[in-house]
């Protein structure tokens, strides 16, 4: 038989305490996140779904802290160092984006205007609007643009908690891509302020054009209406060209495409930054140019992060984290 030192034996055991007492408080996981999205259920029945950046970001990480209970403390300490520097550079976005329009630069209104006209021959809002906007009913469509503006605010921040639960170095990839992106547009924003459509037709300049972006919330949510006309009336009202709404959902689409493991399900991906340039346009808060824009700004971080980390890890990146050629 062979012995062991009093010494030893309490190490081990305590060392198996330690990954009995890990393992036992993991069994709580599914609990604790049961609640906790009853309890967003419940705060977004009173208060209206969260759709600033900041209460999206706060909810998120309250479920990532449900999902790591149960971890060696430095993970769950690994979740406030991933995510407090994504929170710091939006916020500092956030106020920067509304003090854009205070620079000086004279507001862009024709430029839009005239691509639009020049690709359909006429302003695709001013149609669209003028086939699909009832003023004072709000029809099944208004309802669908409206859920399609407002995922947005959620889908990309759901998605790198998905990805921080489950790959970090795809959370990584993916937020590093987002908050260029975010920058990228704020330098446009500030180089060239530019006038949505809404504003354009209230100086004139175009067919009649409502804001209606919040329509479908006067069927679906008070709560929610209410905070989405707060952000909209704090916003910088010249930040439309690019359509940040097109390029971060386009990005989604992009980043998600080699996760996607049928090959012939990947198109559907595309669907959705397809569905929020309608939406853009429907609602009046975008021409077409800003839409497209948002296209190729998705495409060009989503290409020049995938060659920086080919060139820097030395190895091809992982089909999953791959654009569409």
């Amino acid at each position: 038989m062979v012995s062991m030192a009093t010494g030893e034996f309490a190490e081990i055991r305590s060392e198996g305490g330690s990954g009995f007492r890990f393992a036992s408080s993991a069994v709580l996981r599914p609990y604790a996140l049961g609640l906790y999205f009853v309890a967003l259920i419940a705060w977004s029945a009173r208060y209206g779904v969260p759709v600033q950046r900041e209460l999206v970001i706060l909810w998120t990480c309250g479920a990532l802290a449900c999902v790591s209970i149960g971890r060696p403390p430095r993970e769950i300490l690994q979740l406030v160092v991933d995510w407090l520097p994504i929170v710091a550079v939006l916020w500092a976005y956030d106020v920067t984006r509304g003090a854009a329009d205070t620079f000086g630069i004279g507001v862009h209104y024709h430029p839009t205007i005239d691509f639009d006209r020049a690709i359909f021959g006429e302003v695709p809002t001013v149609w669209l609007q003028q086939h699909l906007h009832d003023p004072g009913v709000v029809r099944p469509w208004d309802v669908g643009f409206t859920l399609v503006y407002t995922s947005y605010f959620i889908v990309p921040f759901a998605l790198a908690g998905w990805l921080w639960a489950r790959d970090r170095l795809g959370f990584q990839r993916f937020t590093r891509r987002l908050v260029t992106l975010s920058l990228a547009g704020l330098a446009t924003y500030i180089a060239f302020p530019a006038a949505p459509p809404w504003m354009a037709s209230e100086m004139g300049l175009i067919g009649e054009v409502h804001r209606t972006t919040a329509e479908g919330w006067k069927v679906l949510g008070v709560g929610t209406a209410s905070l989405f006309s707060k952000g909209q009336g704090t916003a910088n009202l010249v930040a439309a060209v690019p359509s940040l709404h097109s390029a971060i959902v386009s990005l989604v689409a992009l980043f998600l495409w080699g996760r996607v493991r049928r090959k012939r399900l990947r198109p559907l991906l595309l669907l959705y930054p397809a569905a929020m340039g309608l939406a853009l346009m429907a609602t009046g808060e975008h021409y077409f140019f800003d839409v497209a824009l948002g296209w190729v700004y998705a495409g060009v971080v989503m290409g020049a992060w995938t060659v920086w980390e080919r060139r820097r890890e030395g190895l091809r990146v992982p089909a999953e984290a791959e654009a569409p050629a």
